[in-house]
């Protein structure tokens, strides 16, 4: 692994046990996930979407992260064991997966907006392209292969099959908006849903934004009870 690859880490205790991951490289990557101070995981993943748990720690439950089409980081995430929502860890201040969170949250309107121009784009630009080719395609003078004509036999025509007469369907009008979206579904739906997974990430920010608060008071509130058990023992000493 270079020396030079570039590195992102999270940091959060998470149910009483202190998590970092740490991340090398933007393509081929290595995970590596550090649980109280012991290393648990250390594996290489290319996926974008790795859901990873510790073979001999189980009880640590998964480790979730998430990465850009383009391999930018974006968050990891630990669900503790019985759990079903986990607890994005903290990104390390001024990394990139810090500086995406801070735009989510300083910018909702603007985060949805560029998720859904780039919808836009993934329906305009593979039309753009074939427009481009055909008309690439068009303008070359093709050589004259001269490519012989196959003589195809004669095949006998099949018998025609009597077909009972069926009832007719009643005809249904549809508003002018739907037929509009229906004729246009293949161009559509790729906008409607890179702005619907916008907004899902923006809920799901703040909510995140909630669980590390109790998370970090309840770390707090473990190292005050241990620092009054350690006067405690100071003191009857």
């Amino acid at each position: 692994m270079p020396t030079d690859a570039p590195l992102q880490t999270w940091e959060l205790r998470v149910a009483g046990r202190a998590h970092r991951v740490e991340v090398r490289g933007s393509v081929s990557r290595r995970i590596q996930w550090w649980v109280d101070g012991d290393l648990v995981l250390d594996k290489k993943s290319a996926d974008d979407k790795p859901r990873l748990t510790a073979p001999d720690r189980p009880e640590l439950g998964a480790l979730s992260l998430r990465f850009s089409g383009l391999g930018k980081p974006r968050r990891a995430t630990v669900t503790p064991q019985g759990q079903l929502t986990g607890i994005d860890l903290d990104p390390e201040e001024g990394s990139p997966a810090a500086a995406h969170e801070d735009r989510v949250r300083a910018h909702p309107r603007r985060y949805a907006l560029v998720q859904t121009a780039g919808g836009v784009a993934a329906v305009v630009v593979p039309i753009l392209v074939t427009i481009l080719l055909a008309r690439l395609a068009f303008s070359i003078d093709w050589p004259d292969l001269g490519l012989p004509s196959i003589p195809w036999p004669n095949l006998p025509s099949l018998p025609s099959v009597p077909l009972p007469d069926l009832p007719s369907l009643p005809s249904i009008s549809l508003p002018g908006w739907l037929e509009w979206v229906l004729d246009r579904g293949n161009y559509v739906w790729p906008v409607i849903i890179a702005f619907v997974v916008a907004r899902g990430e923006i809920a799901r920010r703040r909510k995140q934004d909630e669980l590390r608060a109790q998370a970090r008071a309840e770390a707090q509130e473990l190292e005050q009870g241990r620092d009054q058990d350690r006067d405690r023992d100071e003191g009857s000493a």
